[in-house]
C-alpha cells in the first residue's frame, strides 16, 4: 500500500489523540464531585421549568392555578395535629424538593381569597414519585399549613442540617404597634410523610424606629434530639428546642425577646 504525505500526517494525529485520551480520562477522574447531581430534581431529559409544572399536574390534576382547601376539614374522623385550615387559596406557584432518588415533596403557595390584613395563605405539601415522563402522587391529601399575612402565602426555607430528614423553615411576619415580628413553622419532610414538628419559633423582630432590632438564626444541634436558635442584635441569647416523646421540638426555656 502506498502511503501519502497526507495519510502519514493522519496517522500521527491519530497516535497523539490516543495517547492524551488515558490522561484526559485520568483528569476527568480526579475532578471533585460538587454533589449537583444528589439536588437534582428531575430526570436529564426535563428543565426544572417542565419538572414543577408536570409535578404541579400530577400534585393537583391540574394545571397552575388551582383553587382548593383543605380537604381534611370535610373528615371528621380525622384527628391528626395540626387541625385543619379554613379558607380557600389559590396556588399559583410551587417547588419541587427531592427527598431520595425517585421521592420528592411539591410545596405548592396558596394565597387567600378575600380578607384583610391579618388574613393567612397557606401552603400545601404533596409527596410525588417519579415517572418515566413526569411524577405520580403519593398520598391523596396534602398537608396544608397556614402563614404568611394579608392573604399572602408564607415564604420558607429549605434545610437539610436540622432534622434527620430535610425540614421546610416556614416564615410568617406579622406587625405589631412597635414593629414586625417574624415566627417560625418546621415541618420535617420525613420518608413516610410531612410532619409539622415545630410551631412558635421567635426568629426576628424589625423595630418601627430602627431600635431593638434582633434576629434568630437556627443552628445544627443532636440530629433527631434537638436544634439551636441563636439570637444576635438587641436580644443576645441562645434556646435549645429539644425533641419531646408528643413526636415534637420544644423549647424548655424561652429567652426574654423585646417586642415580640
Amino acid at each position: 500500500m502506498k502511503l501519502t504525505w497526507a495519510t502519514l500526517a493522519g496517522l500521527a494525529v491519530a497516535l497523539i489523540l490516543a495517547g492524551c485520551q488515558p490522561q484526559a480520562a485520568a483528569v476527568a477522574d480526579e475532578t471533585p464531585s460538587t454533589g449537583a447531581a444528589e439536588d437534582e430534581v428531575a430526570a436529564p431529559e426535563l428543565s426544572a421549568e417542565q419538572a414543577e409544572a408536570r409535578a404541579f399536574q400530577a400534585a393537583w390534576d391540574a394545571a397552575a392555578p388551582v383553587t382548593a382547601s383543605d380537604p381534611r376539614l370535610n373528615d371528621v374522623e380525622d384527628g391528626r395535629w395540626p387541625e385543619p385550615i379554613p379558607g380557600q387559596f389559590e396556588f399559583r406557584e410551587s417547588e419541587l424538593i427531592q427527598l431520595s432518588t425517585d421521592l420528592f415533596a411539591l410545596v405548592s403557595s396558596g394565597h387567600a381569597q378575600g380578607g384583610g390584613q391579618t388574613t393567612r395563605g397557606a401552603l400545601a405539601f404533596h409527596y410525588l414519585s417519579r415517572t418515566t415522563d413526569g411524577f405520580r402522587r403519593v398520598g391523596a391529601t396534602p398537608l396544608f399549613i397556614a402563614g404568611g399575612g394579608a392573604g399572602q402565602a408564607p415564604t420558607f426555607t429549605v434545610r437539610r442540617d436540622l432534622t434527620p430528614a430535610t425540614a421546610v423553615v416556614i416564615h410568617t411576619r406579622t406587625q405589631n404597634g412597635r414593629g414586625t415580628c417574624t415566627v417560625s413553622q418546621l415541618v420535617e419532610l420525613t420518608p413516610s410523610q410531612p410532619v409539622l414538628r415545630a410551631t412558635g419559633i421567635a426568629t426576628g423582630f424589625e423595630a418601627t424606629n430602627g431600635q431593638g432590632n434582633w434576629e434568630g438564626a437556627l443552628e445544627t444541634g443532636r440530629s433527631g434530639r434537638d436544634f439551636d436558635v441563636q439570637y444576635s442584635g438587641a436580644s443576645d441569647a441562645e434556646a435549645t428546642w429539644v425533641f419531646t416523646d408528643a413526636g415534637t421540638y420544644r423549647a424548655p426555656a424561652q429567652p426574654r425577646l423585646s417586642g415580640c
